[in-house]
């Protein structure tokens, strides 16, 4: 099944309220940027690989401009964890950004799919149970990682710039992020820790 129908299926089920459905696009924690993740309690968890995401999660959609900061960030955090990059975006744009900040990475990984993610364990040498997912779109970056069994943390984008790609899966987003903040389960800017 192609990632974009997974997506708009999964939409349909989750404005049903088809219950596992909302539990596979809810994250396990929520945070305002990569920057602010509790990485701490990630050890303590004993979750030692991470997989990013890139457009809206580390840069915005189609910047290569990777700044000192983000570069020293990653090599910082690369003393502790694993860290590779998956993106449903081709090699010119993840290639750049891989190379600045000395990760292995994946391209048109067709997240939410499964394959997406066996191919990344396989490249983080990991297993589900110690890795994590961090990105911004709830239907393929944590729908995807939910279904596989991966830990997942949502970030806020980090510009209100989008693409053909990932407009469309966004405007989708915000009308779930609309419906989970009326009844309770999920709110815009109400950052947490569930796990």
């Amino acid at each position: 099944m192609s990632k974009n129908i997974k997506m708009l299926k999964c939409f349909m089920k989750v404005m049903q309220g088809d219950e596992e459905e909302t539990k596979l696009v809810t994250p396990d924690m929520y945070a305002k940027n990569v920057f602010s993740i509790n990485y701490h309690l990630l050890k303590k968890k004993r979750l030692k690989n991470l997989i990013f995401d890139i457009d809206n999660t580390i840069l915005p959609v189609n910047d290569i401009n990777i700044s000192q900061e983000l570069i020293s960030f990653f090599k910082k955090l690369g003393k502790d964890f694993n860290i590779c990059i998956v993106s449903n975006n081709n090699k010119d744009r993840v290639l750049p950004v891989a190379k600045a900040i000395e990760t292995g990475y994946m391209y048109k990984a067709g997240k939410p799919n499964k394959e997406a993610f066996d191919k990344a364990l396989i490249l983080l040498d990991s297993k589900k149970e110690n890795t994590v997912m961090i990105g911004d779109q709830m239907l393929s970056d944590i729908k995807g990682a939910n279904e596989y069994g991966l830990y997942t943390i949502m970030v806020d984008p980090v510009s209100n710039k989008h693409d053909i790609k990932t407009g469309t899966s966004r405007i989708l987003q915000k009308i779930i992020m609309n419906k989970f903040a009326k009844k309770g389960i999920f709110k815009e800017k109400n950052y947490y820790d569930r796990k």
